[in-house]
Parts: structure tokens; sequence; C-alpha cells
């Protein structure tokens, strides 16, 4: 399960109710997770380094997920982090950190709430998110009981969107000024009744002139994979059509099977490194780049097993990241189980990237070379000998058969998956 929904799935998911009286009490309600929320081992400056060090290019923090409560002293609401919890600003210094090491920063914002009170009438009543397709509010009777706990520090406004949303989301831009716009809760509304698009405005027009920016594409009911700068994918949902692939996309997951926090993930049920490996190598050949939820826990501090990973990403790219940063996607994105393909951005290179060591050398099959063309393994320095082989009916087709010497296998980072770098010289 996901575990940012945990504080909406304990009023109504009975296996989460069940373990939630168990753990917590019957009268322990959401808002009284917010007093545990300290963020005491907070260290943005070492949160950077752990990105810089795992080779990351940009970090997206959940600003504000559907719970409402907001990462940053927003003027707008009094359940915020300043005010809260922490009782401090947490976004301030990780964007701050971020830029120094040159990480380009995002912007996680929900677009919606499970609960926010709102004034109709003269009466503050709960517009209630329902979640389900189709049905984005509800506007129900005030119930102190059902309500109880979930709603701390909101203030109510006449129209969520145009009062709270929008103004919100643009104070956030202005402030801390985001490379990167993610929003997200956009499943249930259009675009024009949830105010993405005045969002969406409001981010393109403040880096007008000043820098290039990016926004994804959960702007609304039907939107995802039609709209945006990136479109996105969350474990694997990603649509696979070849005319997909052509438009850059983001997959989305956990080093667990857990977005937030999950007190069960262990050594042993996260990614591995070489697992993790695999899953940037595979995306970056589909056109896709692979953002990772990296889960601190309520003081704010990252597993130790965690660090270890993605500093093992971060060395594997040390040696390969010419493959990957800025590549674009070749004619095939594979070849069997264990290769994949991506092309430099001005068309000179091909990389064959192999998982594990390419044991007895590499057949790259419907490829033939100039002679003049250079092979090499990344983190290597030295030429591998190769050439070219006919193939198929009449000589028609051939493949390039590649010797990789044992004796490199040890001269670098070869553990997880090795690199060859094919000059394409026509």
């Amino acid at each position: 399960m996901y575990p940012d929904w945990y504080l909406f799935r304990m009023y109504g998911t009975p296996e989460v109710m069940e373990y939630h009286r168990a753990k917590w009490g019957n009268d322990f309600k959401r808002d009284d997770f917010i007093p545990l929320f300290t963020a005491e081992n907070f260290d943005p400056d070492a949160i950077a380094k752990v990105a810089e060090d795992a080779g990351m290019r940009y970090v997206v923090p959940f600003c504000k997920h559907h719970d409402g409560f907001c990462l940053w002293p927003s003027s707008y609401t009094k359940r915020n982090a300043m005010e809260m919890g922490p009782k401090r600003d947490l976004i301030g210094p990780l964007s701050d950190a971020c830029k120094r090491r040159g990480l380009k920063f995002g912007f996680y914002f929900s677009l919606e709430e499970w609960e926010y009170p709102v004034v109709q009438d003269g009466k503050k009543m709960p517009r209630v998110w329902t979640t389900a397709d189709g049905q984005p509010d509800q506007i129900v009777p005030f119930d102190e009981a059902a309500i109880a706990g979930k709603i701390t520090g909101k203030l109510p406004v006449n129209d969520f969107v145009r009062d709270y949303v929008i103004p919100q989301a643009n104070e956030f831009i202005d402030r801390y000024d985001p490379d990167i716009l993610w929003l997200d809760g956009d499943w249930t509304a259009y675009a024009e009744d949830i105010g993405s698009r005045e969002i969406v405005s409001h981010f393109y027009n403040n880096a007008m002139g000043r820098k290039d920016v990016a926004a994804n594409d959960r702007l609304g009911r039907f939107l995802r994979f039609n709209s945006g700068d990136f479109f996105t994918s969350e474990y694997g949902a990603r649509n696979t059509e070849r005319s997909k692939l052509l438009h850059k996309w983001e997959e989305c997951r956990g080093v667990s099977q857990s977005f937030g926090y999950n007190w069960q993930d262990t050594e042993k049920n996260v990614v591995s490194a070489g697992d993790l490996i695999d899953m940037l190598v595979r995306i970056v050949s589909d056109n896709g780049n692979l953002l990772l939820v990296v889960n601190l826990d309520g003081k704010g501090a990252m597993p130790a097993y965690i660090r270890d990973r993605l500093r093992d990403v971060g060395r594997w790219l040390k040696f390969n990241g010419e493959a990957i940063y800025g590549s674009r996607p070749w004619l095939v994105a594979s070849q069997g189980e264990n290769l994949r393909f991506t092309h430099s951005k001005g068309g000179r290179y091909l990389y064959a990237i192999h998982k594990g060591w390419p044991q007895g050398g590499l057949k790259l099959h419907d490829l033939w070379l100039d002679s003049s063309s250079r092979i090499a393994m990344l983190g290597a320095n030295a030429p591998l000998e190769w050439k070219n082989v006919p193939e198929g009916s009449y000589g028609r087709g051939g493949k390039v058969v590649v010797t990789t010497p044992d004796s490199l296998r040890g001269t670098f980072d070869s553990e997880h998956a090795v690199t060859l770098k094919i000059e394409l010289t026509s």
C-alpha cells in the first residue's frame, strides 16, 4: 500500500482501520500525527549531497500532499511546517542546498485535498474530495464528529480553487522559483475546474526569458499522456505504445513498493542497487526519466541502506553516465533481456548497455559499421576489437561482434552493467 494514503484510508478501509485501532487507539485522529512530525534530523545539505552522489539531476519533494500539510510557511493555511510539527521551513533550505549543487528543484503540489472548509450561504461546510473518477468533490453539512482531526489549521474560503489552490501554488512559485512543476490529484476534475492551467501559466510566465522549466501532464481528467512537457507513469502504469515513447516521459516509483516512509521497509524488500541501475537503463532507453521516491522517516532521516544503494548507482553513473545523461532513444530500445541501447544527442555514438559482465563478448544484431569506427568500454581506457559479420539470407544484413576481454573486468565498477561506446561514422 501507499503510506501517503494511510491518513485517508484510516477512516474507510477496513484492514487499515483495524490496524490503526490496534496501533493508535480509537480516539487517535489524523491530525494527532502532526506533533509527531518533528523533522529534528532533517539535514537539507546532507540530502542534497546524497542526491549529488547518486548522480541525480533534479529533486522533487512532496511539498503538499492530499491532506493539505505544507512543508513551507504558506500564508494561505496554518497547516504548515512553520506553524505546526517541525516549526520551520523545510523547503527553502532544501531548495537552496540543491541549487548550490547544481540540482534542478521541483514543486510537487496536490491540486486536491481530502477535506477543506468552505463557506456557503454564510455557513462553514466541508468540501470533500471523493477521489472517485468523475466525482471531484461534494459539499456536505458540517458534522463535528466526522470532520474532527482532519482540517486543523485550514482557513475557510468561499472558493476552494480561486481563493486557495491557485494563489497558494503561485505563492510557492514566486517564493522558491522551482524548475519543475509536478502537479497531482488531477484525475477526478477537468482542468477548467481545478486551476491547473492558471498555475502552469504563472509558472511559465515566472520563468520566461530567464531559464528553461518543465511541467508534468497531471492537469486534469483525461489529460495524462495527452498534455504537459513530460508524461508521468507510476509503478509501470505508462501506456507503452510507440507514439508515447516519442514524447518525453517519467517513471515515478519508490525504492520499495511504498510512497512515503513505511516502517515495514527493510534491507530485504528495498530494490537492490543492481536492479535500480537496470531499471534506470531500461527507462532511459525507452526515452524516459526515473523519478525515484526516497522516503525519510518522521524525524527527517534517510535509512542507511537507502543511502548506500543510491551511492552505488552514483558510482556506476560516474563511469557510464555518458550513455544516460542527455541521451536519445535508438532505433530499437533493446536486444534480448540484457542489452539496451541509447544514442548520443548529436547522433555520433551508439551506446550498448549490457546487464552484468558480457562473458565471451557481445553480438549486436542489425548493425554494420564502417571500418574506421571505434568501440570502447566506458570506464576502460582502451579500444575493443570488433568485426562485422554477415548474417541472413544471401548475406543481407549483418551483426557486429565485439570482444570484451576479462582483463578489463576488475579495472572499474563493472559489476552491475557495462557500456560499449560505438562510433557511427556513416
